[in-house]
């Protein structure tokens, strides 16, 4: 019963009290919730800072995928293929509900990366890339010729659509575990206030994408409210993710056993 409780308390991934601090499957559940969402918080940064240091010059893009096409290409690729990989292992080994939303944001990501967005700041009556278009257009992939740059882009929003609400689902599953172990650990009120909010703030993001496409607004300031809606669920979805892997006594090597003191002859 000792066992269970503290388990519980411990707020493990699956939601059922299965782990506790001492166990080094659940440290490497809290390490992996660290990395996705260190990478998330910094992945606009990155890109950002990124291009200013190889061009040395800040360009508003359309859209983070629209840094596929900019010399920030590795570095988004490389991340969102980081970020699906851990995704896709995080939980392998329980089939629970967050398994399966994990699992299925994970592939979505990696179709964000594998299948650009279009050109961006294409001219009216540009050739797209196509099977059709020969030579190719500049700045197409192999991928987009063989498939088509409408195409492509279509599996691209669709694939960043599923992943978005891949994350949202995320933090409110983080949020049920949390409240699960209500009572049995004084900081879980709050960091299950904290998945409650990122969750719906992603939400809220993607609600104020339709809004602004609906009523026509192509750009706010100088951001465009794609831009604006990705920034702010990335930002969402890495501080959810970084707050449950935050217990950095779960990450930290287990205390050595001090061997017992034989008794004196």
């Amino acid at each position: 019963m000792v066992t269970s409780t503290r388990a519980a308390a411990t707020g493990s991934p699956d939601g059922a009290g299965n782990n506790n601090v001492g166990d080094p499957y659940f440290r490497s559940y809290r390490v992996i919730r660290t990395a996705v969402g260190i990478m998330g918080i910094l992945l606009p940064l990155i890109l950002v800072v990124g291009e200013i240091f190889i061009e040395g010059t800040v360009q508003v893009r359309g859209s983070l995928s629209a840094y596929y096409h900019t010399s920030m290409r590795d570095f988004f690729v490389g991340i969102l293929c980081v970020v699906g990989v851990l995704l896709i292992t995080y939980l392998a080994g329980q089939r629970v509900p967050a398994y399966w939303v994990s699992t299925v944001a994970g592939f979505a990501v990696l179709g964000v990366a594998f299948f650009p967005t279009q050109r961006p700041a294409l001219p009216p009556g540009a050739v797209l890339c196509g099977p059709h278009a020969s030579p190719a257009p500049a700045g197409c992939t192999a991928l987009q010729q063989r498939l088509g740059e409408t195409l492509t882009a279509t599996i691209h929003f669709s694939c960043a659509g599923v992943f978005i609400l891949g994350l949202a689902a995320m933090s409110f599953l983080f949020a049920v575990t949390r409240r699960k172990a209500v009572g049995l650990d004084p900081g879980k009120p709050r960091k299950q206030v904290l998945h409650y909010a990122c969750g719906s703030v992603i939400v809220l993001a993607l609600v104020f994408l339709a809004i602004a496409y609906m009523l026509g607004w192509h750009h706010i300031w100088i951001l465009t409210p794609l831009y604006i809606a990705e920034v702010v669920s990335v930002l969402a979805f890495g501080i959810s993710w970084l707050a449950e892997g935050a217990s950095l006594r779960s990450l930290m090597p287990l205390p050595l056993r001090r061997s017992p003191t034989p008794p004196a002859a």
